[in-house]
């Protein structure tokens, strides 16, 4: 995994830097080893799959799919967090509406399978990784074709709980601060910041209550997301049913 950033965002914010930058990620890595990354931002941005072909046709691809309802609920309160928006879940849609149609499964899963195969891409969902977190792992080592690894005493913690800032101002300078610093490539200021505890300047303090949605928003999301629901069920040949009662 990359050495000095957790998510380089290299494909879809930095890929005009060529690849030097991307390789500067692994400087770590021995003969023989695999290299990959976690991309959240990557899946919804149209131009990803194909610039990540170009330079990695043989790359493997594994897409963590859950609850298109939760997930944009999720990404809600992760810009809350951020200070990227403020107000209801519908005002934030209109601001962000990336928000709402990053989970559009049936338009986005398409795009990775003609890029890579469908031998190249796998899928994994939030509800398997929570019930049977050891088989989920050893199906990915048997997707990556590695050796398994016995799962780490930490592998059922949580992580990156959702914490609304305590100066929402604050939260959003810091964010852009971070961006501004990733894009030159000043990995190390940031993760100093980090070990100095600054991300609890800007955290401490602030409520840990989870955003909700109401009645109505939830049957809105649930119906503007029912051909995804169905298109992942017919792509896994899966009974999703659950996703619907959210």
């Amino acid at each position: 995994m990359p050495k000095d950033v957790d998510e380089p965002m290299f494909f879809d914010l930095y890929f005009d830097q060529g690849v030097a930058r991307y390789v500067s990620h692994f400087p770590h890595r021995q003969e023989g080893q695999l290299c990959g990354e976690i991309g959240p931002t990557y899946f919804d941005v149209e131009v990803v799959p194909s610039r990540i072909h170009q330079m990695y046709p043989e790359c493997k691809i594994i897409v963590n799919l859950r609850n298109p309802i939760s997930r944009t609920l999720s990404l809600y309160g992760h810009h809350l967090s951020k200070g990227r928006v403020t107000g209801s879940f519908s005002e934030a849609v209109l601001r962000m509406p990336r928000i709402l149609s990053s989970g559009k499964y049936a338009t986005h899963i398409p795009r990775w399978l003609d890029a890579f195969g469908a031998g190249r891409v796998t899928f994994v969902l939030l509800d398997d990784i929570k019930a049977n977190p050891v088989l989920t792992l050893k199906h990915l080592y048997n997707f990556l074709g590695i050796a398994d690894i016995d799962m780490p005493s930490w592998g059922n913690e949580r992580f990156n709980e959702l914490t609304a800032p305590r100066f929402p101002w604050l939260a959003k300078v810091t964010a852009r601060l971070v961006t501004s610093l990733h894009a030159k490539g000043f990995h190390a200021v940031i993760q100093l910041g980090k070990a100095l505890g600054l991300r609890a300047l800007v955290y401490e303090g602030g409520t840990s209550k989870k955003p909700e949605l109401t009645e109505n928003e939830r049957s809105q999301l649930l119906k503007e997301y029912e051909p995804d629901i169905a298109f992942v069920e017919r792509l896994l040949n899966r009974d999703l049913s659950e996703w619907r009662k959210t």
